[in-house]
């Protein structure tokens, strides 16, 4: 699915979305992703950096959804898709150089999480 054009500049103007994972069991996890990046109108990415319970859900079940908010204006979107785990190639790479030029402070990234998007849900966009 293609996101709209005002979902895509939220996105790029926030970079902080909170993920939803779940267990096969369906027990919830949400964590906060501050390297959340447009790839192309299909695709997201964020670097996945220390958070354990986060991979592990993916790497069972790869259903995810995230949240982006801009919280002056109260305008946000829901984003539903599915993930990829990726620890080497070209997407991790440039997210892992990405994310140390913004960020030398934190550790390295473990993998780089590829979501294909299936689902926009806008909230005053």
């Amino acid at each position: 699915m293609e996101m709209p054009q005002n979902v895509i500049d939220l996105i790029q103007q926030q970079h902080l979305a909170f993920v939803s994972t779940s267990t096969t069991d369906g027990i919830p996890n949400v964590s906060p992703k501050g390297s959340i990046s447009v790839i192309d109108k299909g695709r997201l990415v964020f670097a996945e950096i220390a958070s354990p319970h986060t991979i592990s859900n993916l790497k069972s079940n790869p259903n995810v959804s995230l949240y982006v908010l801009d919280k002056e204006t109260n305008k946000g979107v829901q984003i539903k898709g599915k993930a990829t785990l990726m620890d080497t190639g070209p997407v991790f790479e440039n997210i892992s150089k990405v994310l140390k030029e913004k960020m030398p402070h934190m550790p390295p990234a473990n993998y780089a999480v590829l979501i294909e998007v299936k689902e926009v849900f806008p909230y005053r966009l």
